[in-house]
């Protein structure tokens, strides 16, 4: 017997749509129903396929419905979410299932999830979880028989006046080219990689027709290495004026998979799933793949990419690093030849991985903060005590041996003595939008600010009460860098170098 879709509830907020939408006045049209939350990779990856369908379905009559569920209380925020729709280039109409009635309503146990109504409002397939496109689109296929509807036009996405030199910038990185300082700055919503020189002027671009979803990169020999996440593969570009629009694809055979523990795969068909960030380690890059909650080795010498951590189960598991449980790694960085740091946004923990524990020649995971998958919070004190909210980026000062973290739903820059075992929170005079990116280079720390589209620069001395982490003391920003534009072919031409014209 036909199970009846269940309607949304009234009063519920809603996005991309000038009215709220109910099921009973779509009926006579095929439904798709995508639940999701924007703090998940998970998601984020769906959404990327879900526009696949998008663009073969609308068109003959299919109606898409996206259902946002929250899990930490920044995603209760509906400005946010609003943020994470536009970040995400999301088209279709979006209800905000705050209290995840119609979750619970649609009895689902998973996110992401898809649900498929038929024409008279019964549910004709669901399905969770990801990686299983070809199954919804084999019943999609099904319920349309060769047939088409007539066209809705649900669609009314947010429109902005985009004024920047980047949107949604994500990660950053900075360094010295013959004696001159330069940063290089994901700019995810438009698939590249700005670069700007010391007075925050642009300089040039890498990547615009090459790169998906770019995030995490690093400079490496002479080379920009970039994690090209929307591909599931790091590349690298030439940082050679005459030579910038090469790349080469250092790892990653473009597939979303779990990296076999203790395996080791030539590196172009090795398995990195949405690959976040990249750092230098030593002879080697260390990758965190938040898609499969791990973090491998790619090796140049052998041109391989061997596994570091993560068994490939999102939870939080210290120990031996083949067998310990990430959730999300999002955010590497290097405190010595033999210890990383990253954060694991999903538990809103801050980790160490050490090679060669207490002289054991074993590889350990280690919580410094961890709040665990459910929990989280805004907290400073000793690591046992101390909560974070969905941290995405860290960074090591080798001058005040201090971790800096970029608690990004909480919006702070926070700072961890590992001699202390104390985290504190950095008051600055500007407030942080979900930022997401950081990186210490001779005594600056460089934000990445998302949602407000724009970089952060501090000078680390201007901390000055480093005794005291718990301070209430205002640190000023040191330089904030915003560009007028948004795209490269907004940019006046005399702008852009000549060899770019």
């Amino acid at each position: 017997m036909p199970v009846i879709a269940p309607e949304f509830p009234d009063h519920s907020k809603w996005i991309n749509t000038s009215f709220p939408l109910s099921l009973e006045s779509l009926k006579g049209q095929p439904i798709l129903l995508c639940f999701w939350t924007f703090s998940s990779v998970n998601s984020i990856n769906i959404i990327e396929e879900l526009k696949k369908i998008e663009n073969e379905f609308t068109k003959r009559g299919l109606a898409i419905i996206s259902i946002h569920q929250p899990k930490f209380q920044h995603e209760f925020n509906f400005i946010n979410i609003k943020e994470a729709c536009i970040r995400l280039k999301i088209e279709h109409s979006v209800v905000v299932d705050e209290k995840m009635s119609i979750w619970k309503n649609f009895a689902l146990k998973n996110t992401p999830a898809f649900v498929l109504i038929d024409c008279d409002g019964s549910i004709f397939f669901s399905i969770t979880g990801e990686y299983k496109f070809d199954i919804l689109l084999e019943q999609i296929n099904q319920l349309f028989q060769d047939k088409n509807f007539p066209e809705i036009g649900l669609i009314n996405s947010e429109k902005y006046d985009d004024k920047f030199m980047f949107r949604y910038p994500t990660k950053t990185v900075a360094s010295k080219i013959e004696n001159s300082l330069f940063y290089f700055v994901t700019d995810t919503y438009n698939n590249r990689v700005v670069q700007l020189n010391h007075e925050g002027n642009f300089v040039t671009f890498f990547g615009e027709c090459d790169l998906l979803s770019p995030l995490g990169c690093c400079i490496w020999k002479e080379e920009l290495v970039v994690c090209d996440t929307g591909h599931n593969r790091v590349v690298a570009f030439d940082l050679n004026p005459n030579k910038h629009k090469k790349f080469r694809v250092l790892a990653g055979k473009g597939e979303h998979s779990i990296f076999e523990s203790r395996a080791e795969y030539d590196a172009k068909l090795a398995p990195l799933s949405s690959p976040t960030d990249v750092c230098v380690w030593g002879n080697n890059l260390a990758i965190t793949c938040s898609g499969s909650h791990q973090i491998v080795l790619y090796v140049p010498k052998d041109d391989a990419v061997i596994h570091l951590a993560g068994a490939g189960k999102e939870d939080v598991l210290d120990g031996p690093a083949a067998f310990a449980c990430l959730a999300q790694p999002t955010g590497i960085s290097a405190i010595s030849d033999t210890v990383l740091a990253f954060t694991d946004s999903n538990s809103s923990s801050v980790r160490l991985l050490v090679k060669n524990w207490n002289d054991t020649g074993k590889t350990m995971i280690m919580s410094l903060v961890s709040s665990g998958l459910f929990d989280s919070g805004f907290v400073d004190g000793l690591g046992a005590e101390a909560k974070m909210q969905y941290p995405l980026s860290c960074a090591w000062s080798s001058q005040s041996q201090n971790l800096y973290i970029l608690d990004s739903y909480n919006n702070a820059l926070r700072s961890y003595s590992i001699g202390k075992d104390y985290m504190g929170t950095i008051i600055l005079s500007e407030k942080l939008n979900e930022p997401s990116g950081l990186f210490w280079f001779e005594g600056l720390l460089i934000i990445t600010d998302k949602n407000s589209h724009r970089i952060i620069i501090i000078r680390e001395s201007d901390i000055i009460n480093k005794e005291n982490m718990n301070s209430t003391e205002i640190f000023q920003i040191f330089a904030i860098y915003q560009g007028p534009f948004s795209r490269i072919t907004d940019y006046p031409k005399n702008m852009i170098p000549n060899n770019l014209v």
